[in-house]
């Protein structure tokens, strides 16, 4: 008894740590944000949700979800050669993305975006700040290091603020905000890496070891990586459609809407996640039981956290954008009551999103991320060649995402359940 409310108390400390570094780091984004309303058009969040659209999906598959099995490995050698793998392919990545861009191939194209060479330098340095950042976040969270994590992101915050507010003046296309972001993520990464070079011995690279643990982890490379990226495809392909199809003026409120709103979400989601992966990863093998109690607790928790707050949301959000951030940002409040469904669940869902992951389930984590892409984007575009207007598929893609999260949920508690049940029985 004593034991296991230590083991929660322990448990609960990590979270309220990350979260109220995650707290800070958002309140300095959100405290900024009614001034670089005011600073930067529509449009230019339009570009700019092009830019962090693009760096999500290659951020999906650059590191072949290789980081993930960093906090499952026990043998210290293994561990950096998984980040030695990650790191080389992430590299690897970066450097095509600028060749495409060289030959005129540039992925902002995708999205109808007329751009230089310098988005697509842009877009992989902060690609590479970024993989490699989220490299070594796997390795800190492997050994507990929180307060680290949560230094670093309330720095990101800073440094993205200061350098976005410091480019307006060679602004063009949503230049500024994406160089902005680069910047930050830059100094972030040299934070923490020095942070990370102070307790971290490195071996030399050994290749034999390099294609033992390829084979040892290929389910994370061969299923994971597509999972993931079909997974961010979801939440991304909607900013793909509205630009082509509705243009950069709908992309960018619905850009503010998903950045004021679902940030916030995605950071008290990415706090809990964070502890419930370490501690899943400890526990799964031999304490399964207290896995499935973790994971019913934390949706049970947070469903009653997120009702009534989304209800008040949806329905103050048109009259709260429009104060806070100037009369034509009303839309992006609009948009958010449109969307309150989606984000009630991911509130509900996303602390514990990682789970299949954990217990291997890859396929089946693969299977949910392809019907979720097709349902979402295929309706969408059906919504569009019939006439149907900007509200409404974003509507439709709300209803659809929130019901996807909701199965997901299930589909995590039925394969908790039956290795739990197995567990008993052999006992």
């Amino acid at each position: 008894m004593v034991e296991n409310m230590k083991i929660k108390n322990e448990f609960m400390n990590k979270i309220l740590l990350l979260l109220t570094g995650n707290s800070l780091a958002q309140l300095i984004l959100f405290a900024s944000s009614p001034i670089l309303t005011r600073i930067y058009t529509p449009e230019d969040f339009g570009v700019f949700s092009t830019y962090t659209s693009l760096l999500a999906i290659l951020m999906s598959f650059a590191s072949l979800c290789l980081e993930k099995a960093i906090p499952l490995e026990k043998n210290h050698s293994n561990t950096v050669h998984l980040m030695y793998i990650s790191m080389f392919t992430i590299a690897v990545v970066c450097i095509l993305n600028i060749g495409l861009g060289f030959l005129n191939l540039s992925l902002f194209r995708l999205y109808g975006i007329e751009t230089s060479i310098m988005n697509d330098f842009l877009l992989s340095i902060g690609l590479f700040f970024a993989g490699i950042y989220q490299v070594m976040s796997y390795w800190m969270l492997k050994e507990d290091k929180f307060k680290g994590l949560t230094h670093s992101k309330l720095l990101q915050s800073i440094s993205n603020v200061i350098s976005q507010f410091s480019l307006i003046s060679i602004n063009h296309q949503g230049i500024g905000l994406i160089a902005g972001d680069m910047i930050g993520r830059g100094i972030t990464l040299v934070y923490i890496w020095r942070y990370f070079l102070k307790r971290m011995h490195w071996p030399k690279v050994n290749y034999r070891r390099i294609g033992y643990l390829l084979k040892k982890y290929e389910k994370f490379a061969k299923y994971s990586t597509w999972s993931t990226l079909l997974s961010s495809l979801s939440m991304q392909i909607i900013f793909l459609l509205l630009m082509r199809l509705y243009g950069p003026d709908v992309t960018g409120h619905f850009s503010m809407a998903t950045k004021t709103i679902g940030l916030p979400i995605s950071l008290l989601g990415a706090s809990i996640s964070t502890v419930f992966y370490a501690e899943v990863a400890k526990s799964i093998s031999n304490e399964s039981g207290r896995v499935l109690h973790l994971y019913k607790s934390i949706i049970t928790r947070t469903a009653m956290l997120g009702v009534p707050i989304m209800v008040i949301l949806a329905w103050m959000a048109p009259g709260l954008f429009s104060f806070v951030f100037g009369g034509e940002w009303r839309v992006s409040g609009e948009y958010v009551t449109l969307m309150s469904f989606m984000f009630l669940s991911q509130v509900i869902v996303m602390p514990v999103s990682q789970i299949l992951f954990l217990i291997k389930k890859q396929r089946t984590q693969l299977l949910w991320d392809v019907s979720r892409l097709l349902l979402s984007s295929i309706g969408v575009l059906v919504i569009f060649i019939s006439g149907g207007s900007a509200e409404t598929a974003i509507l439709y893609f709300s209803i659809c995402m929130g019901a996807s999260y909701y199965f997901f949920a299930l589909l995590g508690y039925r394969a908790i359940h039956s290795i739990d049940r197995e567990d008993n029985l052999k006992k």
